[in-house]
C-alpha cells in the first residue's frame, strides 16, 4: 500500500503538467489563458505550454526512460499549442490556415524541461507569432551560439526578437495576431502583430490609426498600407476592446 501510495504521488504532478496547469504566477494585462493550459502573451507575441509523460517503466532505469519521457511529453505540448494557434484570432473572423499552423508548429522551442526523479519529464514550447510566416527573413533570429533543446530542436533562450516593419498607434484596438490594415481603398493583413498598452516612444515614429467597426486599422495613406502587407507590427493602444 505504501509502495503504491508514493508511486501516485509521484505521477500526481505528471497528470496535472499532461491535462494543462494554470500559470503559478498573476497573468499580466496582455497575457490570457487559452485552450486548457495555453498562454497566449500578446505583448510578446507568444503561445506557451506544457505537458508532461510518465516514464516508460520496461526501461531499465530513470536515465534511460528520461528522453522516451521528454519525446512524449513534448508531442503532448505540441498538440495542444497547434489547436490553440487553430483557435487564435488574427483579426475579424480570421484564423491561421492549415499550413501556417503546420509551420509554426514545426518551429516550436523548447522553453523548459523538468525532469523527474522517476524517470518522466515536464516540457515548455513556445511558438512566436512570426514563426507561421512564409517570408524569410522573418522568425526570430538565433543567437550567435545557438542553441539546442534536448530533443534536437531549438532552444527558446537561442531565440531572438523578429525585426519589426512598422508601430502604429491607436486610442483602442480588438487583439488580433495578424490584423487587416485599411489605407484609402488598400486593404492588406500583416503578418504578425504584438501590442503594448501606452504611448509609442517618439523614437517609435508611430503610425497613427483608427479601428473601423470591422476590426480594420486605417491608416491615413494609402502607400503606407500597401506596404505593410505580410508584415510584423508593435500596435500601442491605450484601450482593448472586445
Amino acid at each position: 500500500m505504501i509502495g503504491l501510495c508514493a508511486a501516485a504521488a509521484v505521477a500526481l504532478p505528471l497528470a496535472a503538467a499532461a491535462v494543462g496547469t494554470l500559470p503559478a504566477h498573476p497573468l499580466a494585462p496582455l497575457q490570457e489563458v487559452v485552450n486548457d493550459g495555453v498562454t497566449v502573451d500578446w505583448s510578446a507575441g507568444t503561445l506557451t505550454t506544457q505537458a508532461g509523460a510518465a516514464p516508460d517503466l520496461r526501461m531499465p532505469s530513470a536515465e534511460v526512460a528520461r528522453p522516451g519521457a521528454v519525446r512524449r511529453a513534448r508531442a503532448a505540448a505540441l498538440a495542444r499549442l497547434k489547436q490553440a494557434l487553430g483557435a487564435l484570432p488574427l483579426g475579424g473572423d480570421r484564423r491561421l490556415p492549415p499550413d501556417a499552423i503546420d509551420r509554426a508548429s514545426a518551429r516550436a522551442r523548447t522553453a523548459g524541461v523538468e525532469y523527474q526523479s522517476n524517470g518522466g519529464a515536464v516540457v515548455s514550447l513556445v511558438v512566436h507569432f512570426t514563426d507561421w510566416l512564409d517570408t524569410p527573413g522573418r522568425l526570430p533570429q538565433s543567437a550567435p551560439d545557438g542553441g539546442s533543446d534536448p530533443d534536437g530542436g531549438t532552444s527558446e533562450a537561442s531565440a531572438g526578437s523578429p525585426a519589426v516593419d512598422v508601430t502604429i498607434s491607436a486610442a483602442a484596438a480588438r487583439l488580433g495576431a495578424a490584423p487587416i490594415v485599411k489605407g484609402g481603398k488598400q486593404e492588406v493583413a500583416l503578418g504578425a502583430a504584438t501590442y503594448r498598452i501606452g504611448t509609442p516612444p517618439a523614437s517609435a515614429r508611430a503610425v497613427a490609426a483608427k479601428v473601423d467597426r470591422a476590426g480594420r486599422l486605417v491608416l491615413d495613406s494609402a502607400s503606407i498600407a500597401q506596404k505593410l502587407a505580410g508584415g510584423v507590427a508593435v500596435i500601442y493602444v491605450q484601450k482593448i476592446t472586445k
